[in-house]
């Protein structure tokens, strides 16, 4: 251990902590470096919160970690604030605007959600959503699969704001029912990330699907968020 540089100490206690907010405290304790590494703000700015275990019997614990490195800027406590004030407090223009804050700060899944945020607002009289993300359609599917991931969706004790609900509504899952792309032969399937194949859809019925489904999942990732004294 005496061995590995920083960078590669810090990896380890961040994986650590995610684990289990117990052990992190544990593993301070008992390796100098880790102790150091863990009193550095650069940690808490870095830290990966996305997957951090809500550990029953130490909410305390786990709120101070929250807490300090929400403090210290770190973009997943920002975006992980910024969800708990859009769909639980329903504070949808200070939650909106710290899920951008943590996009602009390299959260990747904080990104994902401002760019479908904008697409999904972008809704028309006709059901039709605009403004599409300058995202692959692989990298939906990526995200997707994060969004529905077991560790990220079990959250299910709230309800999501009114204005989205109804925006939700609007939104028309069944575009490629009637367009153009529908009607292909011989029909045209892409690949998912998990092998899956599907039916080819054009633009405008993939963001469509992208954004309705978004809609019904994207607030899974919601959870609790420790209120500060």
């Amino acid at each position: 251990m005496d061995s590995l540089p920083p960078s590669m100490l810090h990896k380890i206690l961040s994986t650590v902590a995610t684990m289990n907010i117990r052990d992190f405290g544990s593993a301070r304790i008992a390796f100098p470096g880790f102790n150091e590494v863990g009193r550095e703000d650069h940690f808490y700015r870095s830290a990966n919160l996305i997957y951090l275990n809500d550990w029953v019997d130490e909410v305390s614990a786990v709120r101070t970690f929250r807490l300090k490195c929400y403090r210290s800027g770190n973009p997943e406590a920002i975006y992980l604030r910024g969800m708990y004030e859009f769909f639980i407090l329903h504070l949808v223009d200070e939650g909106w605007e710290k899920i951008h804050l943590a996009g602009e700060r390299g959260c990747e899944l904080a990104q994902f959600v401002d760019g479908m945020l904008n697409l999904a607002f972008s809704v028309d009289h006709r059901g039709i959503v605009h403004n599409y993300p300058a995202f692959t359609r692989q990298h939906v599917y990526k995200m997707f699969q994060i969004i529905c991931s077991w560790q990220l969706s079990g959250h299910w004790d709230y309800d999501k704001p009114g204005m989205f609900l109804s925006m939700a509504e609007r939104i028309d899952p069944n575009v490629p029912c009637d367009c153009w792309c529908s009607h292909i032969d011989p029909p045209e399937f892409e690949v998912s990330l998990d092998g899956s194949r599907s039916r080819w859809k054009c633009d405008r019925c993939f963001w469509n699907c992208a954004a309705w489904d978004f809609c019904y999942q994207i607030h899974l990732t919601a959870r609790t968020w420790p209120i500060e004294d």
